[in-house]
């Protein structure tokens, strides 16, 4: 029995040896990770990005190393997404701190400390209303990088219908002359069921917010330009646009645009391969898969 024992105990001792003996990439699933072919890369290349897996730590499920997630029989979806995203930043020549900033990031994002529940009563969603991931974005008429995210976040909706419903919400900055009017624009459409068509208009018109525009624009989406400018007017218009500011200001927004997506903030610069990547990192959080 002894003896038995002892061959068990020198059997483990070699198995473990020759794994801690292998090079580095070596003890990487890559087929595990999404979109990645290790073959498409030198060994030393794999070597460095395996010894920086080995040591940031996943979150969701598995907390371990990134790495040791990875070779969990169970399949951790965070960690394949975190190591993709780790070969990607030593692609571009992160230092190894970016990364970890980065990871960081990631984890915040997916996991906040506090969830912001937005009030998205009686607004018109685009996409399924019934939707599992929330998608809210506060914005302004006269911001530039707002206009070149409002097409990226209404094709992200439309492609995900399904699986996504994105809310718009008033945040005119007071820096930003002719913001405030074109928020009442866009919600005075809303009455008349034309919120996304007309509000997408503002965005593409931006060089000219004019309320002869305003006016223009409401036409070509088929809407009387006498019932628009009354609606324009309306205390009810100001109104939704103030509570909504308000509510941004509540839960300490600072610029535009703000997102988030099921009330978790994205502190991320917002791409579309982002935006997409957080869509899909929430289902899997919904479901268990994380």
């Amino acid at each position: 029995m002894r003896s038995l024992i002892l061959a068990v105990c020198m059997l483990l001792s070699v198995s473990s040896r020759s794994i801690a003996e292998q090079p580095a990439c070596k003890t990487i699933p890559w087929e595990r990770i999404e979109g990645i072919n290790a073959s498409d890369f030198k060994s030393d290349f794999l070597a460095r990005v395996a010894a920086i897996l080995e040591k940031v730590p996943s979150y969701g499920r598995c907390t371990e190393s990134v790495a040791a997630c990875l070779r969990k029989k169970q399949h951790y979806a965070t960690a394949g997404r975190l190591a993709r995203d780790i070969l990607m930043l030593v692609i571009s020549q992160a230092e190894e701190e970016k990364i970890v900033k980065w990871v960081d990031a990631r984890r915040r994002m997916a996991h906040p400390e506090k969830l912001h529940s937005i009030n998205i009563e009686g607004l018109t969603p685009l996409g399924n209303k019934a939707a599992k991931v929330t998608i809210v974005e506060f914005s302004d008429f006269q911001c530039p990088y707002c206009a070149k995210i409002w097409p990226m976040l209404e094709e992200i909706a439309r492609e995900r219908k399904d699986k996504v419903r994105l809310f718009f919400k008033q945040f005119p900055i007071k820096g930003h002359p002719r913001a405030l009017a074109a928020s009442k624009a866009c919600v005075a459409a809303d009455k008349f069921g034309k919120f996304w068509d007309y509000c997408g208009k503002l965005f593409e018109s931006q060089r000219d917010l004019s309320d002869k525009k305003f006016i223009e624009l409401a036409e070509q989406c088929g809407i009387d330009k006498t019932k628009f400018t009354e609606e324009m007017n309306q205390t009810a218009v100001l109104n939704r646009i103030a509570d909504e500011k308000m509510e941004g200001l509540r839960i300490r927004i600072q610029g535009t645009p703000t997102i988030f997506i099921n009330g978790k903030e994205v502190i991320l610069e917002p791409t579309v391969s982002m935006i997409k990547d957080r869509i899909q990192e929430e289902l899997d959080i919904l479901a268990g898969k994380d």
